[in-house]
This record gives C-alpha cells, sequence and structure tokens, in this order.
C-alpha cells in the first residue's frame, strides 16, 4: 500500500453523501414570521451539518431563490446573503419574478402583483437529476410546500433505495402535513437550531476577501 493510499481515512471511503435543498422563500418567510431578523443571516452549510448521522457526509447544499427587483435596499440585503452562501460553499439557483394582474378584493380593481416563478420546477429538475447522477443516499428537502409532492413521488418510485428527509421551516407543519405523508421521516427545524447556525457578521471567501457582511437590519 502506498503512502498517499494509507494517508486516506476510512470513512472518506464508506461515508454516504447526503444533499440538502432549500426553498429560500418557503424558509424566509418562515423566519421572518418569528421576528428574529438575525436568524435571516443563516449558515445553510452549518444547518446541513446539524442534520448528519453518523456515517454520512455533507456533500452538496442547493438554495433556490429569486432575487427582485422592485426594492433596492432588500435587493442589496439578498445579493450580500448570496455572496455570503457561495463563500462558504452552498450552489445557488435562482429564478425569476414575473409581473402578473389579480383582482384584488379590498380596492376591487386588478393590480399589479410579482410571483415566483421556475422555483418549484428548479427544485424537482435539481432532484431527480442527482438522483440519476447518484450524487446522494439521503436528500433532505427544507419546504412546506406541497407543489413538491409530485417529486418526491418520483424519486421514491424510481429510486426506492434513497431516503428522503422534509425539514419543514419553522411553525410550517401544517401548511408541510400532506408533504410529510410522502417522504421516508419529517424532521421540523425548530428556532433553537436556526440560532445555532448563523454566519458570521463579516464572511470571507476561501481566498480570505471579505465578500459580505450582515445587514445592519439583522443584527441580534
Amino acid at each position: 500500500m502506498s503512502k498517499n493510499s494509507m494517508s486516506i481515512p476510512k470513512v472518506a471511503l464508506t461515508a454516504k453523501p447526503v444533499n440538502l435543498y432549500v426553498d429560500g422563500f418557503n424558509l424566509y418567510h418562515a423566519i421572518d414570521a418569528l421576528n428574529e431578523p438575525s436568524l435571516k443571516w443563516l449558515n445553510l452549510r452549518t444547518l446541513g451539518l446539524t442534520y448528519l448521522r453518523p456515517g454520512e457526509v455533507l456533500n452538496k447544499i442547493v438554495f433556490f431563490t429569486a432575487v427582485l427587483t422592485w426594492d433596492s435596499s432588500k435587493q442589496q440585503r439578498h445579493r450580500s446573503y448570496i455572496k455570503a452562501l457561495e463563500a462558504v460553499g452552498v450552489e445557488v439557483v435562482e429564478s425569476k419574478f414575473r409581473k402578473v394582474k389579480k383582482h384584488c378584493r379590498i380596492m376591487n380593481r386588478h393590480c399589479n402583483r410579482y410571483e415566483e416563478k421556475q422555483t418549484d420546477v428548479a427544485i424537482a429538475v435539481t432532484m431527480l437529476a442527482d438522483a440519476m447522477q447518484d450524487t446522494f443516499r439521503r436528500a433532505i428537502l427544507v419546504t412546506a410546500d406541497s407543489d413538491q409532492i409530485p417529486t418526491v413521488k418520483k424519486l421514491r418510485l424510481l429510486f426506492p433505495e434513497k431516503w428522503i428527509t422534509l425539514a419543514a421551516p419553522p411553525n410550517r407543519g401544517p401548511e408541510a402535513r400532506e408533504l410529510g405523508g410522502e417522504v421516508h421521516e419529517r424532521s421540523p427545524i425548530e428556532p433553537g437550531r436556526l440560532r445555532s447556525c448563523l454566519l458570521p457578521r463579516d464572511v470571507y471567501n476561501v481566498y480570505g476577501r471579505k465578500v459580505a457582511t450582515r445587514p445592519s437590519s439583522y443584527e441580534p
């Protein structure tokens, strides 16, 4: 046996890969309802690590989101967060907002509204593609959106050897009940878990360059 082969940890040869898939807006709105702005500066890598079991390794974290364009301050905070996530190894998949007209009962007229588009499909396609490429043994899905029920059903049908954990955002249990009935297990995200998984105030990339700073409105 060569010196190099002896230096490879045994766990690296046997670890079971785990992928984390995060529905960004579903998680964001749940956190926003907690009225603890500091929780929005969440380290998704650390969150994923808290879900690992003995013999597992966190292989991939994918964050699905869409950046709004009509509010510059919110857009800036969102872009800073994306840079922070990318610096800790999170893959970010961006969708878009589309302006639509919907009837407003309060104003009794049609008003312009913005709807997030493509995210649900992006989650489904990514999870199925990763399963086909065998990049995970267990997938952790962070959402309470019942639109992912077909995704979970198809994954379980085509890949019965793979395990799916639903990590519903805080206080979204009732909304996630139907989806929770389709996965192998449920492990809801509690506020206490979020508090232990925050990014530092200043985030640096692998080259030591500061890429993001926690927005002042997110200060504890």
